[in-house]
């Protein structure tokens, strides 16, 4: 796969897993900040940046899909918004 198929596919996976946050808002931020990041870097020619680039996208990848996990368990709790 060459690195812009790579490219293309992780943000196509970070903005997909983006659903799953559990509040409009959280998805509208993640879907918002790929886009930027991935149009900052889109005309990257350093194939050793475009490649720590990548690694980077696949770590993010991870972060968003466990906290979109963790923040759905928080927020099924009937009672997350009422503690002080």
């Amino acid at each position: 796969m060459s690195s812009r198929d790579r490219a293309l596919s992780l943000f196509r996976h970070l903005y997909r897993a983006a659903a799953g946050f559990p509040t409009e808002n959280r998805v509208a931020y993640v879907r918002r900040k790929v886009r930027v990041e991935y149009d900052i870097h889109r005309a990257e020619a350093d194939p050793e940046r475009v490649q720590f680039l990548l690694a980077l996208a696949e770590t993010q990848l991870d972060s968003v899909r466990e906290q979109a996990a963790h923040l759905t368990t928080v927020f099924s709790d009937p009672g997350v918004h009422s503690r002080v």
